[in-house]
């Protein structure tokens, strides 16, 4: 039997958006169809293929080794579509099209204003961000899912084509009423409770370095995955932190200090990463330049 007459475009499309949503209840917020309209999809796609696809497991969906299968096809189905968009604009010599950019957590603050600007000089570009922790972004880079990667830590095991655009500088805070050490070198605040990021971020990977250079070795470290939960833990006066001048530009200044902490801010960089067998196109030549200009204003790193 010849699965794909019966295998509509729009079959593939609501099939992807549950899977990448998690529930049908989401996919159908996400493409404003009723729930029931979406249940039908589902079991029609099944029924095409004679083969259970998604299994329910208390309350969240699971892929069989079927379902995957789909999804991957799915998944090639809409980039390929996308590509054919982007590049009939191309040719039509257009600076239109979707455009995908995926950014770790820390970046989440720099970005809107970057997209800003550039959706001003570019309206008919429809630009999709996904935000997550830096092994979420690795495995969508791995996974082609993207066009753009913003990251500070670039992977060391793609083919990827990297660009640094923007300094990424590292300050200790602390509470407003934090009366501990201050205007000295790091190793003076080793008693002090750190509140860090999670092992594979920027955030302490750069300052891991930095301890294990200077021979700082901290009395007692907590573990946070979220920077917004690091910001509430420091203003509680829970301990002290090292966060991005970025994300530090987002927070109340009533809410936490800064330290002067002999030298900081440890400097590490934004880049932008591409994978190098994808596809490029207009949109993406033109992301890239933008980048590359919001990093001259700032007077920061080329």
């Amino acid at each position: 039997m010849n699965y794909m007459n019966n295998v509509t475009f729009r079959l593939l499309e609501v099939f992807k958006c549950v899977v990448e949503s998690g529930s049908i209840t989401a996919a159908s917020t996400a493409m404003s169809l009723s729930q029931p309209t979406v249940s039908l999809q589902l079991k029609k796609l099944s029924e095409i293929y004679g083969i259970t696809l998604l299994e329910t497991h208390h309350g969240s969906i699971a892929l069989t080794d079927a379902g995957r299968a789909v999804y991957q096809c799915a998944t090639s189905v809409m980039e390929s579509q996308r590509s054919l968009q982007n590049h009939i604009h191309a040719l039509k010599g257009q600076k239109a099209g979707t455009f995908k950019v995926a950014v770790v957590s820390t970046a989440k603050y720099l970005v809107p204003q970057i997209l800003k600007t550039f959706c001003k000089e570019y309206p008919d570009v429809y630009v999709q961000v996904k935000v997550g922790n830096s092994s979420q972004i690795e495995a969508r880079m791995s996974e082609q899912q993207d066009d753009l990667y913003i990251v500070a830590n670039v992977p060391e095991n793609l083919e990827v084509e990297v660009t640094p655009f923007m300094q990424n500088r590292l300050k200790v805070v602390a509470s407003p009423e934090y009366s501990g050490p201050n205007h000295c070198h790091l190793s003076a605040l080793a008693e002090q409770t750190f509140l860090l990021r999670e092992e594979g971020s920027n955030t302490f990977t750069t300052f891991n370095r930095y301890c294990e250079q200077n021979n700082v070795l901290l009395k007692d470290v907590l573990v946070i995955e979220s920077n917004e939960a690091i910001q509430l833990a420091v203003h509680s006066g829970i301990g002290i932190s090292v966060l991005s001048e970025h994300t530090i530009a987002q927070t109340d200044k009533h809410r936490v200090q800064e330290l002067n902490i002999i030298d900081f801010p440890l400097v590490s960089h934004w880049h932008a990463v591409s994978v190098m067998n994808r596809p490029s196109n207009g949109v993406l030549t033109a992301f890239k330049s933008h980048l590359q200009i919001v990093g001259q204003q700032q007077n920061i790193f080329i």
